[in-house]
Parts: C-alpha cells; structure tokens; sequence
C-alpha cells in the first residue's frame, strides 16, 4: 500500500511539473531603481524590460502605482515565450521631502508571480517645507457669520533665518497675515488664515501667494476653500408645484449646529393662494412649516400677464440676527 501511494504522489508531482514546466514567466531586467537625491517636483525616467522566459504567452492584465506621482506605460499586454517589451516609468518628486518609496505593480499570468513589484527610491530635497504638503488649505462647513483661523506653517531646511510675506488673497475673500520667527524659531514662519463673519453662504474658492527669502521658492501659492452654511438647514431650497390641482407641502427646518438657540416668529408668502404656517416640534431643533392652497384659474388676470407661470416667495422668520429670514422661492404652473 506505502508503494502505491508514494507512486501516486511521484505521478502528481509529474504532472503538475510538466504542467508549469511549458507556462509563461514574467522576467525583470531590473527589480528596483534608486534616483538618488532629487529637488521637488523634478521628473526622472526609467526603463525596465520586461521578457516572458517561459513556454506559454505572457499576458499582463493591468500595471498600476502606488502614487499618482509615479506613471508607468506599457504599450504591448501580451508577449509570446521569449519576447520582451519595455515598461517605462516615470517619476516625479512632487512635494516630498525625504527618503521616499513608491511601488509599481505588474499583474499577470505567471503562475508562480501573479504579483511583481518593480520599487522606486529617492531622497527628496526641498530648501522650504510647507504644512499641509498638499499646499491647500481648506475649511469644512461652518455657519454663515462664524470666524474660523487655521494656519499653514513653512519650515526653512537650509537658510538661518525664513521670511514670509502677504497681504490679501487674489479675490480677497479671506483674511492673511503672517508670523515669522513662529514660536521663536527663526527657521518657522505662519501663514495665518481667515474665514470673515461676513463671507458669503456657499462653497467659497481663492488662493493666495506668498513671498519668502528662500532661492528656488520665491513665490509658493496656497489653494484656499472654506464652505459657509446657513445657521438653519431647510429641507428644500425651492419649491415647483407645476400642475397641481391643489397644493400641500412641508418645509422641515433644523439648526446646522446643535448648540444654536433659534425660534421661528412668523412666515408668510406673496402668493395669496398659498396658505402658510408653522409649528415648533422640538424646541431649538426642529420647526415644520405647513403650505397648502389652490392654483389661480386661467382667465385670472395674473395667470394671464405671467403666461401661466406663477412665482413667488415664502419667507420665514426667526430670532436669529445671522438670519432674520430665510426665502424659499415657490412656483406652479397654470393650464392656459
């Protein structure tokens, strides 16, 4: 019986050698490269040849980075046994600072390397460092009437002693200014960042340039975003009835912060045929709004001045000085 047995196990084994024997396998000229020492945002190009050194045809399903700051290109997906192709690869520095290692993934049809890594390796310099690296600075959703400060902070690597200046922003809509010798070191400048009370609702968008004393990052551009909301949120920020027979709505209004105290005092609309209401449901949370009516006919002087399109607005006050009224446009369509 052992006989038996290890005969079987001899003839798998054979077989699944004469099996992989024949396949195709992915082959390197090169599994690494080192680009040495870099400046930001400076672009190296290598090539790795890439040959199937078996008996199947090599396909290759996808060649993918680690990092958008790595892009290889492989112009043939399938080699048959003994052919090669290069895959070039390039590389750029971006805003890193430091040793860095990126990695380039080729997956294919090799049995025994499903997966191949090709590492990429660099120490990146930069005279000035900026936080956040991204070099963008932006503010989540604050209530209309709200200062916000953040700060982006520029560390000097080389020089003795940072200098940094701005004023405004290109479109002016935030507050700049400036700090150097931030927390007593000479080396250390902020760049201190301002959402005004008085910045428009909405998604907000602007940059500003500053200056140093560094050689090579004279001038650095911060991308800035801030987002200011409502103090209240509506459930609706209009309302089209079209062609109704009759009307029936709810507005549903919330505080966008949970410490806001608000009341709301009153609503009425322009539109006569639109019955307006309201009802607190949970103090300083949430207010329903009721709207109910009927359409004008169609030989009603308005229906026929506006062609049939009715607008209007309703609007909804509150004990808030950042908002005393909030307006919800309203409209509906007539039959002419």
């Amino acid at each position: 019986m052992r006989i038996v047995i290890v005969s079987l196990v001899t003839a798998v084994l054979g077989l699944i050698l004469v099996g992989t024997a024949g396949a195709q396998i992915i082959h390197l000229d090169h599994n690494s490269v080192d680009f040495g020492d870099m400046n930001q945002h400076e672009s190296r190009d290598f090539q790795v040849i890439m040959t199937n050194k078996g008996g199947g045809v090599l396909v290759i399903s996808e060649v993918t980075a680690d990092c958008g700051c790595t892009v290889p290109t492989l112009s043939k997906m399938q080699l048959a046994p003994g052919e090669s192709t290069p895959i070039d690869i390039n590389f750029n520095s971006k805003q890193f600072h430091g040793p860095i290692t990126k990695v380039v993934n080729i997956e294919s049809n090799d049995p025994n390397s499903l997966s191949t890594t090709f590492i990429i390796q660099a120490n990146v310099f930069s005279p000035l460092l900026i936080e956040p690296e991204t070099q963008r600075m932006g503010f989540s959703q604050t209530p209309i009437g709200t200062s916000v400060t953040k700060q982006v902070l520029f560390t000097a690597t080389v020089a003795p002693e940072l200098e940094i200046q701005a004023k405004k922003s290109r479109k002016g809509l935030f507050q700049i200014s400036t700090i150097n010798n931030y927390e007593g070191n000479p080396q250390v400048s902020a760049l201190v960042i301002t959402v005004p009370e008085d910045l428009p609702a909405g998604r907000q968008r602007d940059n500003v340039r500053v200056k140093t004393n560094i050689e090579g990052k004279e001038f650095v551009d911060i991308d800035l975003s801030a987002w200011p909301v409502l103090a209240l949120r509506v459930s609706v920020d209009k309302i089209n009835f079209r062609h109704k027979k009759s009307f029936s709505k709810t507005i549903q209004i919330f505080p966008h912060s949970g410490e806001l105290e608000y009341k709301v005092t009153g609503v009425d609309c322009d539109l006569p045929e639109m019955a307006v209401s309201f009802e607190e449901v949970t103090p300083n949370h949430q207010t329903r709004v009721l709207v109910k009516g009927l359409p004008i006919s169609s030989d009603d002087p308005r229906a026929i001045e506006a062609k049939g399109r009715i607008r209007g607005t309703i609007k909804i006050h509150t004990t808030l000085e950042s908002l005393p009224v909030l307006e919800i446009p309203v409209s509906y369509m007539v039959k002419m």
